[in-house]
């Protein structure tokens, strides 16, 4: 699974690169820089702004990668000590899920932008946002419950008794 995750955030990486770099020397100065909740475009701005989404997708994609190496003892989790063993895996699962998240929809921007400032499409779908946040969203909370159930448990794993 974790080859998985990586797999997939290290494509999306390579996707939005990619896009900007072989689609850049083609696209008018002014490229759409912002789409509104139903996905239409309500700014303008220069085309270099496809940089800007690159360095931020790079950004997210290295910042996440460097917590897998984070000293152990500089995660703040709601467990106890005992039982932190067993929740930094589960946190540190969950960055991962949200990297490849968060660089896949840095992508679908990228894109977006991209195949509006060809002329190909209008903007993007409404349901971009909503479905974006949703992920993320129910990504954070799936983990943050697993995390959570852990303080049912005792130091050696079995549940409690009550």
């Amino acid at each position: 699974m974790k080859s998985l995750r990586e797999f997939l955030a290290t494509i999306g990486l390579l996707f939005t690169i990619l896009t900007v770099a072989l689609s850049y020397s083609s696209l008018p100065q002014r490229i759409p820089d912002h789409f509104d909740a139903n996905g239409i475009v309500n700014g303008w701005g220069d085309k270099s702004l496809l940089w800007f989404l690159v360095g931020i997708t790079c950004l997210i994609y290295l910042s996440l990668t460097m917590i897998r190496y984070a000293p152990k003892g500089s995660f703040s989790l709601p467990v106890s000590p005992e039982l932190r063993a067993a929740a930094i895996p589960l946190a540190l699962d969950m960055v991962a899920w949200l990297k490849a998240e968060l660089t896949w929809i840095f992508a679908a921007i990228t894109w977006a932008t991209v195949v509006v400032a060809q002329g190909r499409s209008k903007g993007m779908t409404a349901w971009f946002i909503p479905l974006a946040v949703g992920v993320v969203f129910a990504t954070s909370l799936y983990y943050i419950a697993r995390i959570l159930a852990l303080n049912a448990l005792n130091p050696d794993g079995q549940k409690k008794r009550g």
